[in-house]
């Protein structure tokens, strides 16, 4: 055999051998699916195959998602182009986020007689197979439906001003909003909220989440990157985004409850996400406030939780379910016990169950009233901001524009780790 035919098949053998380790691996992957904290949930031969099917679709949907993720392919629109609909003309100025799907732009509406007439553009691309994802139709209809209710019942959610579609991307046009909470946390000092602004998101927060389920829809991705304070005269407002995985729980026409899925692959965010959504079940309302709680904690401090620096979903549902059992922290332990007890609540909830919102609000302000917390006093950014600028105005030596010592600037870097599925 010469010396290319040796070369061959040793190359051969080699891809051979990676091959099997490699099915040898992911059979693995799936059988401690399957034996981890869940097993007790899928005893019997049908659902672990349906558990193996489902883990097979998430590997590929990763790869999808690693590929679209690293994309570079899909080029950004430069300031300066004017995108149309049937009623108005919208300049570029700025892009103001990216996803593997579409990104946000800061747009100016032309022909408009004010000039403070700036909104937020995000577009839709169709998938890398050239197939309609539709979570942007998914969040239109939310935003449609929540501007039928009465004021007090939209107050969380932005306004919707214009949609359209070019022959590249579909796109709506909505108010502008601030920073997410996320960003401001991190730029705080200490990263930790003042337990009166932990409360007041608390309270704001929970009513954006009361007022979509009342619309009939799961958010299913509640954490702090998702809510964002307003601008102006609405800065202190508590605005919930980004409802391109919601899903609707109750049937359009009955407003019956949906009979729960088999199975549902996990999506959403690791850090956030509810136990039922790491066990592959069908979440319901419950699951919206058990992320919110999380998330509730988190406002606390940035590093509460204790599976904060993980991304082992195993080990991450298996550190939720000691939260649940009482196993807590010594942050968390010397939290407001009313906060323990909202907890407690919420791991009551099933299926079914219409949750109690007023009730956790009292505790959250019950918590307050012990805690002498007072909740008229402003979120801890828009204090710092005013009291920066206060102390320069009275300086006879002040520098042009605020300092603010207590809240960088600029935008954090960090990364949620994420996985999405279709969110039929």
């Amino acid at each position: 055999m010469g010396e290319a035919s040796k070369a061959k098949a040793g190359r051969r053998k080699r891809s051979s051998k990676a091959e099997r380790h490699y099915k040898q691996r992911i059979r693995d992957e799936d059988e401690l699916l399957v034996q981890s904290g869940s097993i007790d949930d899928f005893d019997d031969d049908d659902d672990v195959d349906l558990l193996k099917k489902a883990r097979k679709k998430e590997r590929l949907r990763k790869e999808v998602k690693k590929k679209v993720s690293s994309s570079t392919t899909r080029a950004k629109l430069p300031a300066g182009v004017v995108i149309n609909t049937d009623r108005n003309r919208y300049e570029i100025l700025a892009v103001l986020g990216a996803g593997g799907f579409g990104d946000v732009y800061k747009v100016r509406q032309l022909d408009s007689q004010d000039i403070t007439d700036i909104f937020a553009l995000k577009t839709e691309s169709s998938g890398p197979d050239g197939k309609q994802i539709n979570r942007l139709k998914v969040e239109m209809n939310i935003l449609q439906l929540c501007w039928n209710v009465p004021d007090k019942e939209k107050q969380h959610f932005v306004r919707m001003v214009d949609k359209g579609r070019t022959d590249t991307f579909k796109f709506i046009v909505m108010d502008l909003v601030g920073e997410s909470i996320d960003n401001i946390q991190r730029r705080i000092s200490h990263r930790r909220f003042s337990m009166a602004t932990c409360i007041n998101l608390g309270l704001q927060t929970l009513e954006g989440i009361s007022d979509l389920h009342a619309l009939g829809y799961l958010h299913r991705d509640i954490k702090p990157q998702n809510f964002t304070s307003g601008l102006r005269e609405k800065s202190e407002t508590i605005f919930l985004l980004d409802f391109g995985i919601a899903r609707r729980y109750v049937e359009k026409d009955s407003k019956a409850i949906r009979l729960p899925r088999e199975i549902v692959r996990f999506l959403g965010t690791v850090r956030f996400a509810s136990r039922n959504c790491h066990r592959s079940r069908e979440q319901c309302r419950r699951d919206d406030l058990e992320s919110w709680a999380y998330m509730l904690f988190e406002f606390t401090d940035c590093g509460a939780l204790p599976w904060c620096r993980t991304v082992d979903r195993k080990v991450v549902c298996r550190e939720k379910e000691k939260l649940f059992s009482g196993t807590f922290t010594k942050h968390i332990a010397n939290l407001p016990e009313e906060f323990h007890k909202i907890l407690f609540y919420i791991d009551e909830l099933n299926y079914e169950s219409t949750p109690d919102y007023d009730y956790i609000a009292k505790l959250l302000k019950r918590a307050a009233a012990r805690r002498n917390v007072n909740l008229t006093e402003k979120f801890d950014w828009i204090r710092i901001i005013d009291d920066s600028d206060s102390s320069d105005r009275s300086r006879s030596d002040k520098k042009k524009g605020p300092s603010h010592s207590n809240f960088k600037k600029g935008r954090s870097k960090k990364k949620s780790h994420e996985l999405y599925d279709d969110g039929d």
